[in-house]
């Protein structure tokens, strides 16, 4: 099997370089939901009025509907129903409603491509990634909420590569599945690329803060002992291969022991039995936040 893409693009330059001109492989990226950009902007500001975030969501009637459904969902398990944003934000918490919305719109920008069960497995990943770094940061007296988001957005680049080429991307991870390539490297050989450097271009490009910057662009180092939002989501991400959700299939996967006896963790083995203990609940929320196909 070849890996192709059947319009030539001109080269982009050094792949580890951060350009301020969008590298070409994301050139026809389609437009982020902007009030979920708005959001973003506010991922720092944990005193956002709570007015602000209710008249962002009611911009977008359609984002708003669908925060709406999560909220009532099972996977929140409230006993009386949320009716509108202000009253969701009034039951979750601001900071609850803002991530919840951030995921739908990522869930939208990722639509395109879900209905391919090859490429799904990369958005569970994303999700997955997002809920272990919650309970991490939990574990380890870090912010749960920006962790969330951090997990969440951790692989934007290859998501945007994935919704500029849906074919040509699950060819390339069906070659790398198959023959146990790295996936950075053949993204690098296809698209002038990699999911990291592209994510980084993307979330500088969209002002994020710098430490989710760092997650997103260093992603697969992971150092021992470290505590940082980075190293959260570093874990995390190999926490979710343990789990199951791993984009490119390995023939030897870290288990969660292994994992967290590599954080600074006051008992590790009591973190991974929690962890474990939260696979039906990851399992839950992916099928919850991920958008149904009208």
């Amino acid at each position: 099997m070849t890996v192709k893409i059947d319009s030539p693009h001109p080269p982009a330059g050094t792949h580890s370089e951060v350009r301020s001109e969008r590298p070409w492989a994301i050139k026809t990226l389609p437009p982020f939901p902007a009030v979920a950009l708005q959001l973003m902007s506010l991922l720092g500001d944990a005193d956002a009025p709570m007015k602000q975030i209710v008249s962002l969501l009611r911009v977008d009637p359609a984002l708003s509907a669908e925060v709406l459904r999560v909220s009532n969902s099972a996977l929140y398990g409230l006993s009386r129903r949320i009716d509108n944003v202000s009253h969701a934000v009034v039951v979750l918490g601001s900071e609850v409603v803002k991530r919840l919305a951030l995921t739908v719109a990522l869930g939208r920008f990722s639509q395109r491509f879900l209905r391919n069960q090859g490429l799904r497995i990369c958005w569970d990943h994303s999700v997955a990634t997002a809920l272990i770094a919650e309970q991490l940061a939990e574990e380890l007296n870090r912010p749960r909420d920006r962790a969330y988001t951090a997990g969440l957005l951790h692989d934007l680049g290859r998501l945007a590569l994935l919704a500029c080429y849906p074919d040509e991307y699950a060819n390339m991870l069906e070659v790398a599945r198959e023959n146990d390539y790295h996936e950075l490297e053949c993204e690098r050989h296809l698209f002038d690329i990699d999911h990291c450097a592209a994510g980084e271009w993307l979330a500088r490009h969209w002002n994020l803060p710098e430490d989710i910057v760092t997650a997103i662009s260093k992603h697969h180092e992971m150092q021992p002992n470290d505590a940082s939002l980075p190293a959260i989501v570093a874990a995390s991400l190999r926490l979710a291969d343990a789990m199951g959700y791993q984009v490119v299939q390995r023939p030897k996967t870290a288990t969660i022991e292994e994992i967290v006896a590599q954080l600074p963790l006051a008992n590790p083995a009591e973190t991974a039995a929690r962890i474990r203990s939260r696979e039906e609940q990851v399992r839950t929320a992916i099928a919850t936040v991920t958008p149904t196909h009208r």
